[in-house]
């Protein structure tokens, strides 16, 4: 038996292709204002269900470490295990040391697969963590939902940043101090935007904690999409996609991760400096023509790599593999 455990509900809906083409019963983490709290009880139920030696297909990739050390506490026998693209990030902190140990003892095992969104990174995970594991490529999924439907009027001289996590927001506000002339439209969580939002230049226009709909529609009102990174690790993905979609032309941190996806003209692909990002945001606004030029290929590319159908293929590659 093949079970699907998701950390949060909300993503049923989104995931049920994944299920129904692995022929995967889908497993919820309960809502939880604690995370982890949601992550551990989530874990549990599904090891409660399940039998050895079924498959656990993870999409949360830390879940995946959790349901594997729950495991080896409670259960004597073995499940095998599906990590979904492992996000670990580059962090000399002890929690992060903790958690990095945690992951290398996990990918050890042989009842253990997983996978990464970038051949890069996954170089990066097995060195990093002193591991020959093979970790499997796969790209994240490209959804048609990633379009705006209605039309939405582009603003001239304007740059949208925004998402959760990975985001370098000292460094976009630096860049926007830089370029009083130029309008920067900035949507973070509702945390970040306490800890920001009373500092921000005049030419810096706030929000948090956006709609799905809302959040597309104001990225869609600007001419550039900007991602500076604060990881190597995989983030941004989901919008770069939305970026990608519309026809938006996108400027991002040059990571590991990042060149996977915008390499060979189908983005900007640069360090975080201040200069550096300044010049590139300045010569590709106005610039609709050689923008579009390269959005196209960066769609063509995500249509290709990214589909629902490979996805599926390699997750079932991944099935098999370790069913074997």
């Amino acid at each position: 038996m093949v079970y699907l455990l998701l950390d949060n509900p909300s993503d049923s809906e989104r995931l049920s292709f994944l299920s129904r083409h692995i022929h995967a019963k889908e497993v919820y983490s309960p809502v939880n204002k604690k995370l982890m709290v949601a992550w551990l009880k989530g874990a549990y139920r599904c090891l409660c269900l399940s039998e050895p030696d079924d498959c656990i297909v993870c999409w949360y990739d830390f879940q995946a470490v959790l349901f594997y050390f729950l495991e080896l506490a409670f259960f004597k026998k073995k499940r095998k295990i599906v990590c979904l693209n492992i996000l670990l990030k580059d962090k000399d902190t002890w929690k992060n040391k903790v958690v990095s140990y945690m992951y290398k003892v996990m990918l050890s095992d042989m009842n253990v697969m997983a996978s990464v969104t970038s051949k890069e990174y996954g170089v990066h995970v097995r060195e990093r963590l002193g591991i020959n594991k093979e970790l499997f490529l796969l790209h994240d999924v490209f959804y048609d939902s990633y379009t705006v439907k209605s039309a939405v009027r582009v603003n001239p001289n304007t740059v949208f940043c925004g998402g959760r996590n990975g985001r370098d927001w000292n460094f976009i506000i630096k860049v926007a101090k830089a370029m009083p002339d130029v309008t920067f439209h900035l949507v973070m969580p509702n945390r970040l935007f306490k800890e920001y939002g009373s500092r921000l230049p005049d030419n810096v226009n706030g929000k948090s904690n956006l709609g799905v709909d809302d959040f597309m529609r104001e990225m869609c009102s600007c001419e550039i999409v900007a991602l500076p990174l604060d990881t190597e690790a995989p983030a941004g993905l989901i919008v770069l996609f939305q970026a990608a979609a519309n026809k938006k032309y996108v400027i991002t941190t040059d990571t590991m991760t990042t060149r996977e996806y915008l390499s060979e003209g189908r983005g900007c692909l640069i360090p975080n400096d201040v200069r550096t990002w300044t010049k590139a945001i300045r010569d590709k606004l106005g610039r609709v023509d050689t923008n579009m030029e390269a959005s196209e290929k960066l769609l063509k590319f995500l249509n290709k790599e990214c589909s629902v159908n490979k996805y599926v293929e390699q997750v079932n590659k991944i099935l098999d593999r370790l069913q074997s």
